[in-house]
């Protein structure tokens, strides 16, 4: 019996609705406050918050910042509560000069820009960007044969519900959310960036919890806000945490819904 009891205690909980995932605290209070019967579960390093929003269950996790943490913090998540969807959320700085302070990215694809090959220079003869190309990630599939994915896809049903949600301090607009273990503040780099790898915005999390999700066969979609822009409004904005968390927290409670609704009619 000590085989099975292995098993049990092995197993990750029941499936959650939606895992939501947001860096810092300033960019989870609205989320949070709209979590009832909310539940702290502390895993290592990472903390998660477990609850309903309407009426369906829904995780909260806090992944703290950059590319380790975001993808450990996935790969926990999904192991520990087997999401239906994971969302990636909050702040980022513009890579699109149209892009302005509130506006949020609905990420079609999400890209790791700090992944690149550079060609051969000797001493002396400098670091030239215009030396360097994209480079991909390569994660196995089923078949245990290596996938690469030069940038990693939103979930179209998540992209389509998050474009559609109502929002009242800007856009809401479809693109390439970007990622790497940077602040960028050079608008010469920021504008190679954008031409390399297509990026709208940059963020440190996105592309490395995608890319879990991606290889743990999880649907994902990253929905980021624009909170400073070098092209327009260099200063960063915290309030914009505040306001892409609500608009997440009205989308869980709108899809939780519509599930509800669906069956219902069944």
């Amino acid at each position: 019996m000590r085989w099975l009891l292995a098993i049990l205690l092995a197993a990750p909980a029941c499936a959650a609705d939606l895992l939501i995932q947001g860096a810092l605290d300033w960019e989870l209070q609205p989320l949070l406050s709209a979590l009832q019967n909310r539940h702290e579960v502390k895993i290592a390093a990472w903390t998660f918050w477990t609850g309903r929003i309407g009426g369906h269950d829904v995780v909260i996790s806090r992944t703290d910042v950059g590319p380790i943490n975001a993808a450990a913090a996935t790969a926990l998540g999904i192991r520990e509560f087997r999401p239906a969807v994971v969302i990636n959320q909050g702040t980022a700085g513009a890579h699109n000069p149209d892009l302005k302070v509130y506006d949020i990215v609905v990420g079609e694809k999400t890209v790791d820009y700090g992944a690149f090959n550079s060609q051969p220079a000797g001493r002396g003869q400098g670091s030239d960007s215009g030396r360097w190309s994209a480079l991909p990630h390569r994660l196995r599939d089923d078949s245990g044969e290596l996938a690469t994915f030069a940038a990693f896809p939103g979930d179209p049903a998540w992209v389509a519900r998050a474009a559609s949600q109502p929002y009242a301090h800007g856009r809401v607009v479809k693109g390439v959310v970007g990622s790497a273990f940077q602040y960028n503040r050079e608008i010469d780099r920021i504008l190679w960036l954008r031409r390399t790898y297509g990026s709208d915005t940059e963020d440190m999390e996105s592309a490395y919890a995608a890319g879990t999700a991606v290889a743990m066969k999880t649907p994902f979609v990253a929905i980021r806000i624009v909170s400073d822009s070098e092209f327009s409004h260099p200063h960063l904005e915290r309030r914009a945490g505040e306001y892409v968390a609500a608009f997440l927290a009205e989308l869980a409670a709108k899809c939780c819904a519509e599930k509800a609704g669906a069956g219902k009619g069944r």
